[in-house]
């Protein structure tokens, strides 16, 4: 009974170690305090069969969980369907998404805890080894294990304590600090999913074949509905048109 006690809290110091933060301002101030990387994981939680499939296989492991919580400072960077969100949110979450060329989802790019990019990765099938073991590859040795300080000696007699003067969160110096990209043109930025489970990135909107979605160009908003939705490229109407325009990846 004591040591299944003891393993309970144990997986739920793991757990609450490896929660996902989705914030990038407090996932910079957390990496630089504790001397991690970020892991960024661009996702469509709700909607996406991959991004699913790497959150039961691979992400909810307590394989990965004891990895993040060694290593890493975990950020989600959601675009649900159903889930709601504020704009704000929305809109910062486009803005990360723009500036790290995310193509599709999921996607997972490793950070230092200034912001920069060491490289990403998308899911891959064979459960947690083969992911960790890829953002191990992406990290280099720029992974750091914890470090338990020995305590020193007690002094004959203890002074007085003094309150610590708190160390004030470094500014917020990484992240991107910039516009919101403005299209003038429909823009196929990526394809995810597969078969009749597609789904396609056009500007910062995803749109699944049937679907519509409401897309900014300029000051404008027009109204895409995806029709057909290849390998390499998407078949969509507009502002219900009869008109067939084909948008392709760009090589």
């Amino acid at each position: 009974m004591k040591l299944l006690l003891t393993l309970a809290i144990a997986l739920a110091i793991q757990a609450a170690s490896a929660a996902w933060l989705t914030d990038i301002k407090a996932a910079q101030a957390q990496a630089q305090r504790e001397s991690k990387l970020i892991l960024v994981k661009f996702t469509g939680s709700d909607w996406s069969p991959e991004c699913i499939r790497l959150n039961n296989d691979v992400l909810s492991k307590p394989e990965f969980m004891s990895f993040a919580s060694e290593y890493l400072v975990l950020l989600e960077i959601d675009f649900p369907r159903q889930k709601p969100m504020s704009p704000e949110v929305k809109r910062s979450n486009g803005q990360l998404a723009d500036h790290y060329k995310v193509g599709g989802y999921p996607t997972v790019h490793v950070l230092d805890a200034d912001g920069n990019s060491l490289g990403h990765t998308l899911y891959q099938p064979g459960g947690p080894k083969p992911f960790v073991e890829k953002i191990k590859s992406i990290a280099g040795n720029r992974l750091q294990p914890k470090t338990v300080a020995q305590a020193p000696p007690e002094p004959a007699e203890q002074p007085a304590e003094v309150p610590a003067e708190v160390p004030e969160v470094p500014a917020f110096n990484g992240a991107p600090t910039f516009a919101p990209k403005v299209y003038s043109n429909l823009e196929l930025k990526g394809i995810s999913g597969s078969g009749n489970a597609r789904f396609a990135l056009i500007n910062n909107q995803t749109i699944g074949a049937g679907e519509s979605a409401k897309v900014k160009l300029g000051d404008a908003v027009v109204n895409v509905k995806g029709l057909e939705i290849h390998n390499d490229s998407v078949v969509v109407s507009v502002d219900g048109t009869k008109e067939r325009r084909e948008l392709r990846l760009r090589q």
